[in-house]
């Protein structure tokens, strides 16, 4: 066996030596700057994150070391609350542009002295509960409004009462905001310089559930606002509509009331809108809609309740409309569809004490109307199956002329329509025959 030569051995022996303690200086190295890149990452964490354990409480009031909600907002920081207590506080224009919660206990008020918007929101996750908010400015080139929100996301505003404010809420651009259970009331004498109680502009993903908007120009507003949730909300005594929005698409609203307003809810230029278990109710005038459509398209209104309206439903221009499952009481037209609305389906409905039950301006018809009640029905049902055995003709001849020409309805219920009717009844080919139930029920859905 050879032998390796001694300085050999020696040399080998101070390579692995040096080796050694070169990899026990990298660690030592490596081990250092690790934990100096954990202190300042703690450092840097616990200086710029809301943390709830960092987060802390500002008192508001009279007696207070902090007496003013603008002094509160001033010295807040990312994630504190301002708890305000009882009291009137004249503020004027309160801009709030970090993440923070303002709660009032019971008997706060925030007036904004008529100078701006009240409440101006301008950072994301802003909590806003339990104020009573009043005194926006006035003027005819700016919306001001009791809450204004732009360009934020996960706002959060609740029970709040709105009161003598041009606008409600005004909230443009936003994502993710939720207003709850609030209550605004409007100063709005007429259209022109009337504001309305919610109003979204490009807004996408907000929710609105339990507020209440009343003597505004209109309850709630939305234009080019899409993913909307409206639950639960009743407009009601507002000048222009309960609800109006335009534009805007891929929306649902469901279990609001829209109460004599002088119009119910417009619905204009937009589609995928769900509307069901709505009521219409007492929205009467020369013109009133219980929902005006006026081109929408692949849409569904089911289980809604149309009571007491001059027009239920004034439909325009709509395409791939869905009415299922309605109620139509009292009205004075229950569906006043134009000759330039096609392939929507009027099916499982009652129609029930209107005057008209249908009616328009056109002789042809691509629209199905099937299984509905009508109580104008004089069928039979031979068989008991509960479906009449004869076709429903959901236009009469008086009806149709009043759609063409709508100042013969002064000639309602005279001998010379009485006559007309009589005729009808004896010539039924007078009337749009297209314009029929094959299949009428016997008995008003439940």
């Amino acid at each position: 066996m050879k032998t390796l030569p001694h300085f050999k051995i020696k040399r080998d022996y101070r390579r692995t030596h040096l080796n050694h303690k070169i990899n026990q200086n990298h660690n030592r190295i490596f081990f250092k700057g690790k934990c100096l890149f954990s202190i300042l990452s703690f450092i840097l964490y616990s200086t710029f994150s809301i943390d709830p354990l960092f987060a802390k409480t500002l008192s508001v009031c009279t007696d207070c070391t902090i007496k003013t909600v603008k002094n509160a907002i001033v010295l807040a920081q990312n994630g504190d609350v301002i708890q305000i207590q009882s009291g009137i506080y004249k503020e004027g224009f309160l801009p709030i542009t970090k993440s923070i919660s303002i709660i009032g206990e019971e008997g706060v008020v925030i007036d904004g002295l008529k100078e701006k918007h009240v409440l101006g929101v301008y950072a994301n996750g802003v909590r806003i509960k339990n104020l009573k908010v009043i005194g926006s400015g006035i003027s005819d080139l700016s919306e001001f409004a009791g809450v204004h929100a732009e360009k934020v996301k996960d706002c959060f505003f609740e029970n709040l009462i709105l009161e003598d404010n041009v606008y409600g809420f005004y909230l443009a651009e936003t994502t993710n905001c939720t207003l709850k259970n609030n209550t605004s009331i409007g100063n709005a004498e007429n259209e022109v310089l009337g504001g309305n109680g919610i109003h979204l502009w490009s807004a996408s993903h907000n929710q609105m559930i339990g507020n209440k908007l009343k003597k505004h120009r209109d309850g709630i507003y939305l234009e080019f606002s899409e993913h909307l949730e409206i639950h639960n909300n009743e407009a009601e005594e507002n000048i222009r509509y309960g609800m109006h929005f335009m534009f805007s698409n891929h929306n649902q609203f469901s279990k609001n009331t829209f109460k004599n307003n002088s119009a119910g809810v417009a619905v204009m230029y937009s589609k995928d809108i769900n509307m069901q278990d709505n009521t219409f109710m007492d929205n009467w005038g020369e013109s009133s809609n219980g929902i005006l459509l006026k081109d929408i398209a692949d849409s569904t209104l089911s289980k809604n309740r149309f009571e007491g309206n001059t027009i239920a439903v004034f439909a325009d221009g709509i395409t791939n409309i869905n009415f299922q499952n309605n109620n139509f009481i009292n009205n004075g037209w229950g569906l006043k569809i134009l000759g330039n609305t096609d392939n929507n389906k009027i099916i499982n409905n009652n129609f029930i004490k209107n005057v008209f039950d249908i009616s328009t301006n056109t002789k042809s018809t691509t629209n199905e109307f099937k299984n509905n009640y009508w109580d104008h029905y004089e069928g039979y049902d031979l068989d008991n199956d509960q479906i009449g055995d004869v076709p429903h003709k959901t236009i009469h001849f008086f009806g149709y002329w009043i759609a063409v020409y709508p100042f013969l309805m002064v000639l309602y219920e005279s001998p010379v329509v009485l006559f007309l009717q009589g005729i009808e009844k004896a010539f039924p080919i007078v009337t749009p025959i297209e314009f029929e139930d094959q299949h009428p029920r016997m008995k008003e859905r439940i």
